[in-house]
């Protein structure tokens, strides 16, 4: 039991951490492609920075989940049933 209180807080901080780590990135990238004094080049930083924050914040996005699962197993659970199909225009009446 108390492994799995550690796996799960050290899942969050480790999450908090990336994701903290990759904003500072992003924010230092932003600066530094604001700060390009050619025209051209600034627009392809800025295009750059955006793409990439995206895809690094997705990432982070993605590594938590993972995390979650992983630690909590709900990649083992079954899947709920279906509801039926009573066909077209049967409403519940009220």
């Amino acid at each position: 039991m108390k492994v799995g209180i550690f796996a799960c807080v050290a899942a969050v901080i480790g999450a908090a951490a990336v994701t903290l780590a990759t904003m500072l990135l992003l924010v230092e990238g932003s600066i530094f492609a604001v700060s390009i004094e050619n025209l051209g080049l600034r627009i392809l930083a800025v295009a750059a920075d955006i793409v990439l924050g995206t895809i690094l914040l997705v990432g982070c996005i993605y590594f938590a989940t993972h995390l979650a699962v992983r630690i909590l197993g709900v990649g083992n659970a079954e899947f709920p049933p279906l509801p039926e199909d009573s066909g077209p225009g049967d409403f519940p009446k009220n």
